[in-house]
C-alpha cells in the first residue's frame, strides 16, 4: 500500500494518528514500541526506493510525545505536525500577550538537518485541547475553551473512562475562534488584520506550512452544519458552490477577499525569500509581550529576517539593533526604531553581509 502511492506521484505520505497503530491488552495502546518499529520500517523503505518521499505522522498529543516520532532524526519521520502552535496562538490573540508562545517557541529546534516541522493552524478537525496541556495553565485553557463557546464554537469531550470527562477539541474555524464575531460584524478589516497576523506568525516559524482551504478565506461557523449532520466537528467543514465563491472573491471589500488577498501576500514573501526555508534556522527575540519576533535565516547563513507580529489592539513601537532594514510585505524601509499598527505584521529582510557573501 505504502509503494502503491508512491508509484501514483505522492509528494509525501501522511501517517493518519499512527501513535494508536498497534493495539496491546493491558496497555494505554498509544506509542507502543511496535508502533515506532513500523514507522522505522516505513521510513527504511522509502529511504532504499523513494528518498524524496517523507513520512509525516499525525499525533494528536503533548508537544514532547509529538517529537518522538522523529526517532533519532534520521529512522522516522522527516516532518511531524506541531499540534501545540494552533491552541498555543489562540490563546496568544486571547490574551494579547506572547509569553506563552515565545517560552514554547524557544524550545523548537530542529532535530537533525533530516527533519523538520509541519505547521498549520486549522485542519477539517478541530484545535485540539491536549497538545496544551502542559504549556497553558488550566485556568488559562479554561479561558480559551469559554471563548471559543463565545464566539459560537463548541467544545467536545472525550470519555475517561472511570465516569469522569476532559474537553478533547475546540470546534469551531479559525477565523471565528481568533476574532471576535462581534468585531468581525462591525470592524471587518480589523478582524481581517487580526487573523492574517495569526497565520504570518505560522508561516514565519521553521518547517512546512499547511493551510486548511476555509482558512484561505476567513470562512465562519457553520452552525447550520451541526445540526445538520449532528456532529462539532461539521462547524469548520461547510462546502461552497464555486459560483457564490467566485462572486465573493470578486468583490475586493467582501471579508473573504480581503483574507484571501492577505494569505496570498504572505506565501508569495514566504517563498521567494530563502531565510525561510524549511531547513533554515531560527531564534525568537525579546520584543516586549505585546510582539511575537523570529528571526530566520537560511541554510547557509546568508540570508536573514527578523519577522514581527503585533498580536495586541494597540500600536506598538519595536527597537532593533540592527540597522536599515526592508519589510518584505511592503517594500517599505526602516531604521531601528519599527512602528506596528494593531495586528502588523513586518518581516524585515536585512542587507547580505560581507563575510557572508
Amino acid at each position: 500500500m505504502l509503494l502503491f502511492y508512491v508509484k501514483q506521484g505522492a509528494d509525501l505520505i501522511r501517517l493518519d494518528a499512527i501513535a494508536y497503530l498497534c493495539k496491546t491488552i493491558g496497555t494505554s495502546c498509544i506509542h507502543l514500541p511496535e508502533t515506532h518499529l513500523v514507522v522505522q520500517i516505513m521510513r527504511d523503505v522509502l529511504d532504499r526506493v523513494a528518498p524524496d518521499v517523507p513520512l509525516i505522522t499525525e499525533t494528536n498529543v503533548p508537544h514532547h510525545e509529538n517529537l518522538s516520532y522523529f526517532g533519532d532524526g534520521s529512522n522516522e519521520a522527516q516532518m511531524v505536525y506541531q499540534f501545540s502552535l494552533p491552541p498555543l496562538l489562540l490563546h496568544t490573540f486571547r490574551t494579547g500577550d506572547v509569553s506563552r508562545l515565545a517560552a514554547w517557541g524557544q524550545t523548537i529546534q530542529r532535530v537533525s538537518d533530516r527533519t523538520t516541522y509541519f505547521n498549520f493552524c486549522a485542519s477539517h478537525d478541530g484545535i485540539g485541547v491536549t497538545p496544551a496541556r502542559g504549556l497553558l495553565a488550566d485556568d488559562e485553557i479554561d479561558a480559551m475553551l469559554a471563548m471559543v463557546e463565545a464566539h459560537g464554537g463548541r467544545v467536545s469531550y472525550k470519555d475517561n473512562g472511570d465516569g469522569t470527562r476532559s474537553p478533547y477539541e475546540m470546534n469551531i474555524t479559525y477565523f471565528d475562534a481568533i476574532t471576535d464575531p462581534a468585531v468581525t460584524e462591525h470592524e471587518p478589516q480589523t478582524a481581517a488584520h487580526r487573523f492574517l497576523c495569526s497565520q504570518a506568525i505560522m508561516l514565519a516559524f521553521v518547517g512546512v506550512p499547511g493551510i486548511y482551504f476555509h482558512s484561505l478565506f476567513g470562512s465562519r461557523n457553520w452552525g447550520e452544519g451541526v445540526t445538520l449532520h449532528g456532529y462539532n466537528r461539521a462547524i469548520n467543514r461547510q462546502k461552497f458552490g464555486a459560483d457564490d465563491l467566485t462572486a465573493e472573491l470578486a468583490r475586493p471589500d467582501s471579508l473573504r477577499a480581503r483574507v484571501f488577498a492577505g494569505v496570498k501576500r504572505l506565501l508569495a514573501a514566504r517563498t521567494n525569500e530563502p531565510a525561510f526555508h524549511p531547513f533554515g534556522h531560527q531564534r525568537v527575540l525579546d520584543c516586549g509581550p505585546q510582539v511575537f519576533g523570529l528571526e530566520r535565516t537560511s541554510p547557509d547563513k546568508a540570508q536573514r529576517v527578523i519577522a514581527l507580529h503585533n498580536v495586541s489592539s494597540s500600536p506598538v513601537t519595536v527597537k532593533l539593533p540592527e540597522g536599515r532594514s526592508r519589510d518584505l510585505l511592503s517594500d517599505g524601509d526602516y531604521d531601528q526604531t519599527i512602528w506596528l499598527a494593531p495586528f502588523q505584521v513586518a518581516w524585515l529582510k536585512y542587507p547580505v553581509s560581507a563575510e557572508a557573501r
